[in-house]
């Protein structure tokens, strides 16, 4: 059943990239060398990003459960996550623009590199802060990086068609490709090699601190126009303002289908 599970996986990440090659070559713009090696470097790092969140996803109920915590303390756990989320999300965007957009990437990296870490804990307590953690570093995934990005993009003088390039080319392999690996992986630490539930944590770290150090040598500041920043308390009313009014659940009804 194991090795029918990575054929199979296997196949469709294969085919997915395959196709993929395919849709490049024949939607294939001309580009300066410079842009190229801008992309591939953003790319690159956030591939890394995304395998260090996609490799941890399948085993935190799994982990919590071997610690011996029943649904309820999980569920506790798990809804202390999507609130730390929830609560940071209306504020990370705003910081990342006065205090810097890689300083928010890093923060990122260090950030889930300590929830990682948490994991290794039976404690509720420090497995509480890990979720907290978690949260906050979910936050800035997806609101520093893609800011960075347009933000560097445009300082660098790129045509603005091919910003679409590097963002199809992210969304096909953080969500695609590097989902899919990133579940093989996992898989082969976790069952394969017998290393326990906290291995792919441990593996989610390891490719954090790779992306950090790429992010540290060869990523240049840059922050958003300070004529457009909100004061927090007006960026809490207007995120509450959105929930009361149901356009978040709204929203969120149109992301599940």
């Amino acid at each position: 059943m194991e090795l029918f599970y990575f054929v199979v996986f296997g196949a469709l990440g294969a085919v997915v990239a395959a196709l993929e090659l395919s849709k490049t070559s024949k939607d294939r713009i001309n580009t300066s060398p410079a842009f190229n090696s801008f992309k591939n470097n953003y790319l690159l790092v956030y591939s890394l990003m995304m395998a260090g969140d996609w490799l941890q996803g399948p085993y935190v109920y799994y982990l919590y459960s071997t610690y011996g915590f029943g649904k309820g303390e999980i569920g506790q756990l798990f809804i202390a996550g999507f609130g730390s989320s929830m609560l940071f999300g209306t504020i990370v965007g705003s910081l990342a623009d006065k205090q810097g957009r890689r300083r928010a990437c890093v923060t990122y990296c260090i950030t889930y590199i300590l929830s990682c870490i948490t994991k290794h804990s039976p404690e509720y307590k420090v497995l509480m802060i890990g979720r907290v953690l978690g949260g906050i570093a979910t936050s800035l995934l997806f609101s520093a990086f893609e800011s960075w990005l347009v933000a560097e993009h445009n300082k660098r003088g790129f045509e603005q068609q091919w910003l679409s390039l590097t963002f199809s080319k992210a969304i096909f392999l953080g969500n695609g490709l590097i989902a899919i690996l990133s579940g093989l992986f996992g898989n082969l630490l976790v069952d394969s090699l017998s290393l326990g539930p906290v291995a792919p944590f441990d593996a989610a770290a390891c490719f954090l601190a790779i992306g950090m150090a790429i992010i540290l040598s060869s990523w240049t500041e840059n922050y958003g126009d300070a004529s457009e920043n909100k004061d927090l308390l007006t960026q809490f009313r207007g995120a509450a303002v959105a929930i009361t009014s149901g356009r978040v659940q709204y929203l969120l009804l149109i992301s599940m289908h």
